[in-house]
């Protein structure tokens, strides 16, 4: 399984220029648009608001007011902080700096030029509370108070004084209450002291007439013959309640209620009763109905039955005697009762009467010495006016502007920036449905890999130059060197071509090697003979991979025919250096033999079939038996046949040759095959015996096996035949 966070790393590495040029844009989009934004200072003030002391106001024990200290501190500074950016205060500012005459309002007069004055001083006012900001700080009586302007004169200016006007808006609002207070309490005074004579003159007057004193002997007695005859009223009420239910049950069950049921007459009448019809029901079976035993026994029955229910009758008139008698006994007591309340009314009444009056005395006598205490204070807090207001820093002229923050902007800009650029490149790359990996490959061919090949020329990491002789080798000496450079496409193409004889000890060639050994022990037995390497689409590298691994398999010590079956745009013959005519198709048409179209190369052990002349229609000469008999007889004379085939996709060229063939591999082009592509050539060859598929220009950042190939493999390579010979 991949690493994921490798993974990830690849993305953001190759597509590192979309997350660079995308970040730096934003950041650049960002920086411009605070390159002609206004630039806004911000001046500030720190403004100190205490709360007045209680204590100075109330002169009596308010303990409902210290209980309620933290709401109704909380409620002022609300109230100050609503003051400080109040219409009037605005307006009060503007007039005293002439704000009227200032560009920055003087506008507002010449927009509006329908209104009347008080209109436009109430739009300067709201402009003016826009830039205004109230912060107050946390568990302190501090409060910032900050004003925004494009002049920063002017931001200086107001809310300097705003603070000013503040506290003397808060002096002269003290000023006025006091004012009032002292005649509020002027004029409740004169009433109050009125009410105080009136009240003691009407309770002294009640005492006199109700003679309460004298009543108060008298008041336990009739309380408690009233609480008496409650409890008397109660139990009857339970009494009759009981009665009512037992005559209730006995109207209801008639002889099955519990009261008679129950009864020992009545439960003693029904055994005899249940006794003699046993007994009446025996004789019957014996006698007839006129024989005298058996009337006797019925007369007896009769007499029973009868008694029984005269007992149940006299039960049920007990029953109802005792409800009336029940009855009767409420209602007397219910009668004495309410003449008795009657008795606790007229006195409650006269009681509750002189506890009024003397309550309302004694009230009013306490609120004449608290209004006589509140109008000497009143008369000396009137002589001093402290303010509840203090400035603790003035407002300074700002030097730098507030607006905008191009540090902050920036830094923000490049944060989303980088983080809209890295999701960009992940949502590119999961659109992406290219192969991009041995795995992915390998789940798109439905077949194991082979190996992957190096992205070699123009924009790889690597390319070739000229080889310097190193010494002895099995390949004449010749050594590759890396650097890095660009090149042509021809160049570039007939350098890969001919790499694995012209280099043979370059990172390439090595790659082929690998491709080879994994093609040898792709099968059971002997390896495979006969070999076609296809793509799913043009340009995606086999014929530079046919041709490379049939040099390896040359240069191995094999017989080896390269067989150029891509007959509508073949090249092999222009990458071993040979003549086009006569090819494969003037074989298969019979106008060459088949020593004629086989060339040999300079390559030693490696010959080669061009494709010949282009023919009319491929798929014919290729699906006949002259093509499959020239397979014959090149594997009598040949230890392995490399046969390089059009793609699969939209040609079936290709398919007609895997039936001859021992084993097929298929070419991928990394970041260019797509997965698709992948899935319909393992359909289209699903019949023919696949031996695997090999990854081809796989770039430096790559992650082919998880980007074990470049982070290991190639520099591993590098650093061996790089070592100085000793």
């Amino acid at each position: 399984m991949e690493n994921p966070l490798r993974e990830y790393l690849h993305i953001l590495v190759k597509r590192k220029w979309l997350i660079i040029g995308t970040c730096l844009t934003i950041v650049l989009l960002v920086g411009l648009y605070d390159f002609f934004q206004t630039k806004i200072y911000r001046a500030n003030a720190m403004l100190q608001i205490t709360q007045d002391n209680p204590a100075a106001q109330v002169s009596i024990d308010d303990k409902l007011s210290r209980l309620t200290d933290s709401d109704s501190l909380e409620k002022f500074q609300t109230t100050q902080y609503k003051i400080l950016k109040s219409r009037s205060l605005a307006q009060r500012v503007i007039q005293v700096l002439n704000l009227q005459e200032r560009p920055e309002f003087k506008i507002i007069r010449e927009q509006n030029p329908d209104k009347n004055e008080t209109e436009i001083l109430n739009t300067m006012a709201e402009a003016l509370l826009q830039g205004l900001a109230v912060t107050p700080v946390r568990n302190t009586f501090l409060v910032d108070v900050a004003y925004e302007s494009s002049n920063k004169v002017l931001a200086q200016e107001v809310v300097n004084a705003i603070a000013d006007e503040y506290m003397y808006l808060s002096i002269d609002r003290r000023n006025e209450s006091f004012s009032l207070v002292r005649k509020w309490l002027d004029k409740e005074l004169q009433g109050m002291a009125t009410k105080v004579q009136e009240a003691q003159k009407k309770l002294y007057n009640f005492g006199q007439k109700s003679d309460i004193y004298t009543m108060e002997d008298k008041d336990n007695v009739i309380i408690q013959k009233f609480i008496d005859l409650n409890g008397l009223l109660t139990k009857a009420q339970a009494e009759k309640m009981a009665k009512e239910s037992q005559l209730k049950q006995i109207n209801e069950k008639g002889p099955d209620a519990p009261q008679i049921v129950n009864n020992p007459l009545i439960a003693s009448l029904r055994q005899q009763l249940v006794a003699e019809r046993s007994k009446v029901s025996a004789l019957r079976k014996v006698y007839r109905d006129d024989h005298p035993e058996l009337k006797a026994e019925q007369a007896n029955l009769s007499e029973l039955n009868n008694l029984l229910k005269a007992e149940v009758k006299r039960q049920k008139e007990s029953i109802g005697a005792d409800y009336e008698a029940a009855n009767r006994t409420e209602k007397l007591l219910n009668d004495s009762l309410s003449a008795q309340k009657k008795e606790m009314i007229r006195l409650q009444d006269n009681l509750s009467d002189y506890q009024i009056l003397k309550r309302d005395a004694q009230t009013n006598e306490q609120l004449y010495q608290a209004l006589l205490a509140r109008v000497k204070e009143a008369n000396i807090a009137g002589t001093m006016v402290p303010s509840n207001v203090a400035v603790i820093d003035p407002a300074l002229q700002p030097d730098r502007p507030f607006k905008p923050k191009t540090s902050r902007d920036l830094a923000l800009a490049m944060v989303v920036g980088m983080t809209f650029a890295v999701g960009l490149a992940l949502t590119l790359e999961h659109l992406d449905d290219s192969i991009k990996s041995v795995s992915e490959m390998e789940r798109a061919f439905n077949i194991p890999s082979l190996g992957i090949l190096p992205l070699m020329g123009a924009g790889s990491a690597m390319t070739l130059r000229r080889p310097r002789k190193t010494g002895s080798s099995k390949f004449g000496g010749y050594l590759p060197r890396l650097r890095r450079r660009s090149i042509s496409s021809k160049s570039e193409s007939e350098n890969m071509d001919l790499i694995s004889s012209q280099h043979p000890q370059s990172q390439f060639t090595e790659a082929i090697r690998q491709i080879y050994t994994s093609i040898r022990f792709s099968a059971a037995g002997l390896p495979p003979c006969a070999i076609m390497v296809t793509s799913p689409n043009p340009s995606e590298g086999k014929s530079a991979i046919i041709a490379n691994l049939a040099q390896v398999y040359a240069l191995d010590g094999k017989q080896v025919v390269l067989i150029d079956c891509d007959l509508r745009r073949p090249r092999l013959h222009k990458a071993l250096g040979v003549n086009s005519l006569p090819g494969l198709s003037n074989y298969l048409t019979g106008s060459a033999t088949l020593e004629e179209v086989l060339q040999p190369t300079s390559i030693p052990n490696l010959s080669i079939i061009a494709a010949g002349a282009r023919p009319p229609s491929p798929p014919k000469l290729l699906n006949t038996e002259i093509f499959k008999d020239l397979i014959m007889k090149l594997r009598g004379r040949f230890s392995n046949i490399l046969i390089d085939t059009p793609p699969v996709m939209g040609f079936a060229d290709a398919r007609f040759v895997s039936a001859i063939v021992d084993g097929i591999v298929i070419v991928a082009k990394y970041h260019s095959t797509q997965k698709r592509s992948g899935q319909i050539s393992y359909q289209l060859l699903a019949h023919a015996p696949l031996l695997g598929s090999v990854l081809n220009s796989v770039g430096v950042h790559g992650r082919a096996y998880g980007g074990y190939y470049y982070n290991y493999y190639y520099k591993t390579y590098n650093k061996y035949y790089g070592k100085k010979e000793e």
